[in-house]
């Protein structure tokens, strides 16, 4: 068994829909429903009947950067520390214990970020994108709010496409996104070497 630890389920729906996209197989996709409840559940992992007869090859942990890619790495780090004794080598690299454990954290080239953001970056050359920026720039000049989240510019994104799949997860599930872009290329091969 091979298994991704995500944070939901829009991460569950871009994760398998990349690896549908990709011929990625046999691989086994749960959320910790949370990044607050990662830690938890990778201490938990080891109990599982899977792991304790050691059918686990390998363990791959994909949460968001949020707001910064250390403090994510490190929450990363922590949770394989606790939960398995094992000490990551680097981010996206797997440590050779039994099993095989890495971390991946989604993220921008400055360190934020999440799967939202990665789901627009896919989408960025498409027509009408540069509208989609427009609009949010418009709203922050006009309103009080300044800074808009990631999950409502991929809403506005998907409102704009499609009636009804406003949400990552729908839009993943449903092949809105182009999986082929050069945007999913890191976590998809991450997602090769598990």
């Amino acid at each position: 068994m091979k298994l991704v630890v995500c944070e939901g389920r829009d991460d569950e729906a871009v994760i398998n829909g990349i690896c549908e996209a990709s011929g990625i197989a046999g691989l086994t996709i749960e959320s910790c429903k949370g990044r607050n409840n990662l830690e938890r559940y990778i201490t938990e992992l080891r109990i599982r009947p899977e792991f304790t007869r050691q059918e686990v090859a390998g363990v791959a942990i994909v949460i968001d950067a949020e707001t910064s890619f250390e403090a994510s790495w490190q929450k990363i780090r922590n949770a394989v520390a606790q939960g398995f004794s094992v000490n990551l080598p680097a981010h996206g690299e797997f440590a050779e214990s039994a099993p095989r454990i890495a971390g991946f954290v989604v993220s921008d080239s400055h360190g934020r970020g999440m799967i939202e953001d990665l789901c627009l970056a896919s989408v960025s050359d498409q027509p009408g994108f540069s509208c989609l920026q427009q609009y949010f720039e418009c709203l922050s000049e006009k309103t009080a709010a300044k800074e808009y989240h990631s999950k409502a510019k991929f809403r506005a994104w998907m409102a704009s496409q499609v009636e009804f799949e406003s949400h990552v997860g729908l839009a993943a599930k449903h092949g809105f996104l182009p999986w082929e872009n050069a945007a999913f290329t890191p976590l998809r091969e991450f997602l090769r070497r598990l």
